[in-house]
Parts: structure tokens; sequence; C-alpha cells
């Protein structure tokens, strides 16, 4: 049994992954903690903000991961011009896409602080936007690098330079926001200034590796160019994967705005539960990634029955992993609010957010582990069909009747997301074993 979650492929490549994704994760909790010790209405503003930011970004996030299953399968063919071809061309493509992200998000802000939002947290929440949309720009730079290496199968570097990233954001943070040694206490704006330097720092240092990395591969380098029919091959990979995270994201993001209708302290609890959730999540996502990597370089390689043990192997690491954290935000959902406030109504909102949590939590890890090993055999179109599905046609509606019509609150959102995840978590695992059976009537 232990044998058929091949440890010693997975969790080398997993690991670094998770442990990068994870330090994201720490990153947002040290702004939700920081500036939720400066009371409601800043913490309120950071998840309104969050839930605005967020939408963009895991479009670029997925956009950029277009590159990984691509550079997989070159360097199982052992094709490395096409690879560096791909890496400077996905650069490129991530760049003009920060510009859009950063206008979207602005336009989105516009939209969402017009549907009833309280305007003192609207007021509180415009500079700290501004910051964190323009730290777009450098992060998907850094993403350019990230992904190129991942692909080659080193998790470990991006892992370590998103490790140092995130500390020097949450050492600015508390130089920033609380104005300690000789720097001015800027509050919440603080936050947005330490985002935007440790995504600069991130960017410069994975393409310093990069660039070193690649020294020796100069003649290769000569040979690749910027080429629009590689750009659109990425964009056939990246676009969809973007929309995925889009559609499972908005879902939580409008989350935010109907639950941001019914209050501040409501708000407020929807951010620490959902910052909580998405540590489990972050986790899921890293196996994924290993599923992209390993799967992409397998199929290069000619090896579809290995590629699918592989997929398969990292469906049952995710289902411990989410067992296991869905009894600890159960066990633990009186307590762990407490780390971001000592407001008792808004930890006993968060204390209820939390049971139902503890339910989607092996949901949630399979649909984000099946989009990482759909990804890594290029199979993005249907997947896309099916979180638009999900998401849009299913929970968000259902959140908004069960929240707003029938009365629920925010434990009616919230019931609604878990059913959403729950529909798209039972359909991309069954789309995996459909296309690997299909690729065996092909070999046969």
């Amino acid at each position: 049994m232990f044998e058929s979650f091949q440890w010693k492929r997975n969790i080398p490549l997993a690991t670094p992954v998770i442990i990068g994704q994870l330090g994201h994760i720490v990153t947002s909790i040290a702004d939700s903690v920081m500036v939720g010790q400066l009371g409601v209405i800043p913490l309120a503003a950071v998840s309104l903000v969050s839930s605005v930011t967020s939408v963009p970004l895991v479009f670029g996030v997925g956009l950029a991961y277009g590159l990984t299953p691509m550079v997989a399968k070159a360097a199982g063919q052992k094709r490395w011009t096409k690879a560096h071809s791909l890496l400077k061309n996905s650069t490129l493509l991530n760049v003009f896409s920060s510009i859009f992200m950063l206008v979207f998000a602005w336009v989105l802000f516009i939209v969402v602080s017009k549907t009833g939002q309280a305007q003192d947290v609207i007021i509180e929440s415009r500079v700290y936007l501004k910051l964190i949309i323009i730290s777009y720009i450098p992060f998907m730079i850094f993403l350019s690098g990230k992904q190129y290496l991942e692909g080659l199968g080193n998790t470990k570097t991006p892992m370590k330079i998103s490790l140092i990233g995130n500390l020097l954001n949450v050492f600015l943070n508390s130089l920033l926001i609380f104005g300690l040694f000789f720097f001015p206490p800027f509050g919440i704006i603080g936050a947005g200034i330490a985002t935007i330097l440790a995504r600069i720092w991130m960017a410069i240092h994975v393409w310093f590796f990069v660039l070193k990395k690649d020294r020796g591969d100069l003649e290769i380098q000569k040979d690749t160019e910027f080429s629009f029919t590689i750009v659109r091959s990425l964009i056939k990979i990246g676009l969809p994967s973007g929309l995925q995270y889009v559609f499972e994201v908005s879902a939580f993001a409008a989350s935010a705005w109907i639950i941001g209708t019914y209050g501040a302290i409501q708000l407020a609890a929807h951010q620490i539960a959902i910052n909580l959730a998405s540590i489990s999540w972050m986790a899921a996502t890293g196996f994924g990634a290993a599923g992209t990597i390993r799967i992409g370089q397998l199929l290069g390689a000619k090896k579809e029955e290995e590629a699918f043990n592989a997929g398969k192997s990292l469906f049952y690491l995710t289902l411990t992993l989410m067992t296991i954290t869905g009894i600890l935000f159960y066990t633990l959902r009186n307590f762990l609010p407490s780390f971001y406030t000592d407001d008792l109504q808004v930890i006993s909102a968060a204390s209820s957010l939390l049971i139902i949590a503890t339910f989607f939590q092996v949901s949630d890890g399979l649909q984000a582990t099946a989009l990482g090993v759909l990804r890594g055999i290029q199979d993005v179109k249907i997947p896309t069909v099916i979180s638009f599905v999900s998401y849009f046609i299913i929970a968000l509606p259902l959140e908004w009747l069960f929240g707003t019509y029938y009365g629920l609150g925010s434990f009616g959102v919230w019931i609604a997301l878990a059913i959403g995840l729950t529909i798209s978590a039972i359909l991309l695992t069954k789309r995996f074993y459909h296309k690997f059976s299909e690729l065996e009537i092909k070999n046969t």
C-alpha cells in the first residue's frame, strides 16, 4: 500500500513546492495577524483587498504555470534549445500580463466598492490596494524563472528564494506597520510597501540563479528568439490554467464581497478562516505541481504507465494530507482564530466557518492536485469547463441563495463553496482516469 504513494519520487519534488507555497500563505497570515492588531476595520480592509487582488493574481499564476509542463516535456526529450526559447517567450508574456492584471484589479475594486461595502473599509483599502497591484509586475517576472526551474525538476531553488523573500516580507511588515526602530508607523500601507520590496527581491534573485546556471549554454541561448508561435502555445496551456484558478478564487472572492454586506465582524472572521484554509490548499497545489513536472517529463520520455502511476500516487498523498488537516481544523477551531484577534465575536464567527472548512478539505485538495496532473498531460480545456460550471454556475448562485436569501449568513456562503469544491473534485478526478484510458487505447 505504502509503495503506491511513491514517497521517494514525489516528496523530493513536492516538498520544496509546498514549502514555497506555504511561505506565501505565511506572509498573508502575517499581514492579517499584524494588521489585525490595528483593529477590525484595517483587518476587514485587508480581507477586501485580498479578495479583489487574488482574482487577477491567480490568473497570472495559472498563466505562468503553462510554462512548466512544456519545459518538463522538453527536458524529457533533451531539447534544451526549446526549453530556453520557452523561458524567453514566457517572460515576455508574463510582463505584458502583469499590466493587464494591474488594470483589471483596479476596475474590479471600483465595481466592488459600489456593492454596499462599509465606507470606512473602502477608504482604508485604497492606498493598500494600489501598492499590492503594483507588486504584480516583479511577481510575474519571478514566476517566469520559477516555473522554468521547476519544469527542469529543480524545485529547491525556487523554494529557497520564496522562503527568504517571504521572511523578508514579514520582517519588513513588522518594521513598517508598527514603526519599529527608526521607521515611522505606516499602518496598513506598510504591509503594501513590504510586499512590493519582497517581490522585487525575489524577481532579482531567481533570475540571477537562472542566468548563472545557464551561463554555459550561451550558444543555445543565442539560437532562441521571440516567437509568436511559442507565445501562442504558452497561452494555449496557460490561459485555461489561469481561468481554472480564476473561477475557483472568484467564488471565494465573491464570498468575501457577499459576506462584506453582513458587516465588518463577519468579513474579518471570513478573512481568518480563509487564511487558515489556504494553508492546506497551497500544500495540495504543491502535489499538483509535482504532478505537472513528473507526468510532463514521463510522457516526454514515452513512459505512459509510469506517468499514470505517478498521478495516482499524488492523489493518495493528497487524500492523506487533507484528512489530517481537516481533523486539525475541527479540533483547534476555537483556538486558531485567537492568533489573529482578541475580539470574541470575530473568533466565534471564524470558529463556525472552520467547521465547514473541515468537511471540504478532501475535496479542495483533490481538485487542486487533479488540475496539476491534468496540466502535466497538457489537458486544460475540459478541466477549465469543469471549474467554470462548479464555481460560477453552481457555487456562486448558491452563495447568495444560502447566505442572503435564506439568511444563513457567512455559514451559508461557506456551505455553497463546499458544494462547488466537491463537484469539481469528483469531475476532475474522473477526467484524469478517462484521459489515461485514452492514452492506453492509443498505445495498443
